[in-house]
């Protein structure tokens, strides 16, 4: 494990800056429209406390749907894909 930890960690962390090289290259410019706000009748906690309950939504449709092997595990990236749907629209 630690020693695929030390080739995972870097190629993680390249993958990320070509990404955000990528994102930066397809929209030029100032990137302070892309920015994440709550609404105008949402809290800070309130907004922690959402982003906690669908971030636990997806790991557990994560764990009952790909890491439990079944016969219906075929079918689990349309379950993972509409749990990450739903959470992104809240």
């Amino acid at each position: 494990p630690w020693m695929r930890s030390l080739f995972l960690l870097p190629a993680q962390l390249l993958g990320g800056i070509v990404a955000a090289a990528l994102v930066s290259c397809m929209f030029p410019g100032p990137m302070d429209v892309y920015q994440t706000r709550l609404s105008a009748g949402t809290s800070i906690a309130q907004g922690l406390f959402i982003e906690m309950f669908l971030t636990a939504l997806l790991v557990f449709v994560i764990l009952m749907l790909a890491a439990e092997k079944h016969q219906a595990t075929f079918i689990a990236p349309v379950g993972i894909g509409l749990a990450l749907f739903v959470a992104e629209l809240a």
